[in-house]
């Protein structure tokens, strides 16, 4: 055994290293390479310090001189499944600097980082993740074989062409969808009347979407209801933004609600998005859903098409077998940090 000093802890999160870790981002994102905008600290406290889990889950690499020079990090979400609240994560932002990625034992830095994090925080039992999920991209075969990654499906587009002349879309006169500034108490209650129909999804609570979309400070985003005229119940609520994933000024359906067969509801908010979408200046608007999902096929009976991507969906499962995912989560593409 070697008794060699090592100038690298690997450690748990600690206030204060949100300096180092946005630094060290910058320096492994470079955006003048990446094309992406430089990260803030603005930022990485709204992802993670005020996440509505409330606990910051990180670990980090930290050199004795430079300071954090790896990070292996997720965004804590709560969980809905088999009939109560749990939680499962995306995994973002892990990174280590080009220079120490070989550092220690094989198979490096990356790993260990990743191996420290399930030991941490990942398990079974309430208060666990019970799984943590992402677009490897290039590190999906290291995490397959050291960290138990596995293939969910791919991550296909729905997508609508959108000629800037084309009619609004008809939608049920005694439905009404209007934007709002945040979600009301009402999509709370519109979740306890859903939650039960979904097998697994992030719990998409009035809090959840007022900070995954309202409280974000370097996105805009345009959040909707859906009510009846006459009651003024709430039927769906949806999230709309433009961005530049996969190709530049598309307009994304982000999120979305509603009971999975009531196409009334989808047909009046999509129509409201659409034309937004075309005020906007964009020509296809797109969205992601789980295949299995009634919502999915509605969406195509409505005329949109499906495009595949080089983007597929992993996870390090905890709890549940790969059927359980493909067959139970609602997945939108608010469940990235993609867009």
């Amino acid at each position: 055994m070697s008794d060699e000093h090592d100038p690298i802890v690997i450690r748990e999160y600690r206030p204060g290293d949100e300096l180092g870790i946005v630094a060290c981002h910058n320096e492994v994102f470079d955006p003048t390479s990446f094309g992406a905008p430089a990260r803030t600290s603005d930022h990485w406290q709204w992802k993670f310090r005020d996440n509505p889990v409330g606990q910051v889950f990180h670990v980090v690499a930290e050199h004795e001189s430079e300071g954090i020079v790896g990070l292996y990090a997720a965004i804590p979400y709560r969980t809905w499944s088999e009939g109560r609240v749990q939680l499962g994560s995306q995994g973002v932002d892990m990174m280590v600097k080009p220079r120490w990625r070989r550092h220690g034992e094989r198979p490096g830095l990356f790993t260990h980082l990743g191996l420290r994090f399930h030991e941490l925080y990942c398990g079974r039992d309430d208060g666990q993740i019970l799984y943590t999920y992402g677009w490897p991209m290039g590190n999906w075969r290291l995490g397959q074989k050291y960290l138990g990654y596995i293939n969910i499906r791919d991550w296909d587009l729905t997508f609508l062409e959108l000629a800037p002349d084309r009619p609004t879309r008809p939608a049920p006169a005694d439905l009404e969808t209007v934007e709002v500034e945040r979600m009301s108490a009402d999509v709370d209650a519109l979740w306890d009347e859903l939650k039960d129909s979904i097998g697994l999804a992030t719990i998409r609570d009035s809090q959840f979407y007022n900070w995954r979309y309202g409280a974000r400070p370097d996105h805009d985003y345009r959040l909707y209801e859906c009510r009846e005229r006459s009651t003024g119940r709430l039927r769906g609520v949806c999230v709309y933004t433009v961005g530049d994933f996969m190709r530049p000024n598309t307009g994304f359906i982000v999120d979305w609600l509603n009971e999975g067969n009531d196409v009334d509801a989808m047909i009046s908010m999509i129509s409201v998005v659409e034309d937004q979408a075309v005020r906007d200046g964009v020509d296809i608007i797109a969205s992601v859903w789980n295949h299995v999902d009634i919502r999915f096929l509605h969406l195509q009976h409505a005329g949109y098409k499906l495009k595949g991507t080089p983007y597929f969906l992993v996870l390090s499962s905890f709890k549940y077998d790969t059927h359980y995912y493909r067959d139970n989560w609602y997945l939108t593409m608010g469940d990235s940090d993609l867009i």
